[in-house]
């Protein structure tokens, strides 16, 4: 009985043997493949570079000032020095019709606005048709107007007339809120934040422009001569 059993056995092994053989062989063969495979797809040295794709430059503070303002409706005029200042305000003023203008006190408005009304009551601005003043700074992330009463006064000029024109320095510009807060004179005892024309959406949430402030604000930029 030995005999058969002994017999069984080995054909047993030799049916282990076999398969693994097998699995070997196809192992080794799958490794050619991929090495061939790797060779085939490999780069050469000699061949040209992937183009790179830039990265878009960073607006400066001027630029993204200024497209802010035109997002939240504001107009704006790039000029240099007081004389182009001057002669853009007279035609932003002359555009729009305006007769009655009234000034803020501050000296740069009376170099380029001699004729401007001063020193007018609440009652009196309301019959302006536009109020010329200075900004102290400007937001460039929202495209705000930073305006202080410890360095100019009669602020009305800015909120009554439907009109409100500012003239603000191009080297006043500050990247965010925080940035023009940690600026301003702490003597002031108000500050003005405009961003662009009045809105509102009180009634029957309706926007409406101009309801309770300027119907159109207009930045003139002074860059230095």
């Amino acid at each position: 009985m030995t005999p058969p059993r002994v017999e069984k056995a080995k054909q047993g092994t030799g049916s282990v043997d076999a398969a693994r053989d097998q699995i070997l062989r196809s192992i080794r063969e799958n490794l050619a493949r991929s090495a061939r495979d790797a060779v085939t797809h490999a780069p050469s040295d000699h061949a040209p570079p992937k183009p790179r794709v830039p990265s878009p430059e960073p607006l400066d503070a001027v630029e993204r000032f200024t497209s802010q303002l035109e997002a939240v409706g504001a107009h704006w005029t790039l000029v240099r020095g007081e004389v182009e200042a001057a002669r853009a305000l007279r035609r932003i003023l002359s555009d729009a019709g305006a007769k009655r203008v009234a000034g803020s006190d501050a000296p740069l408005v009376a170099r380029v606005l001699p004729g401007r009304l001063t020193g007018l009551s609440r009652d009196e601005l309301f019959t302006c048709d536009a109020g010329v003043t200075t900004a102290q700074w400007g937001i460039a992330e929202t495209g705000t107007l930073v305006l202080e009463s410890a360095r100019e006064r009669s602020r009305l000029a800015s909120l009554v007339p439907p009109i409100h024109i500012a003239l603000l320095s191009t080297n006043r510009i500050c990247a965010s809120l925080g940035d023009a807060l940690a600026r301003v004179d702490v003597t002031s005892h108000a500050i003005t934040l405009i961003t662009g024309p009045s809105r509102t959406s009180d009634i029957e949430l309706t926007l409406v422009v101009g309801v309770h402030g300027p119907q159109t604000v207009h930045v003139l930029l002074l860059e230095e001569e």
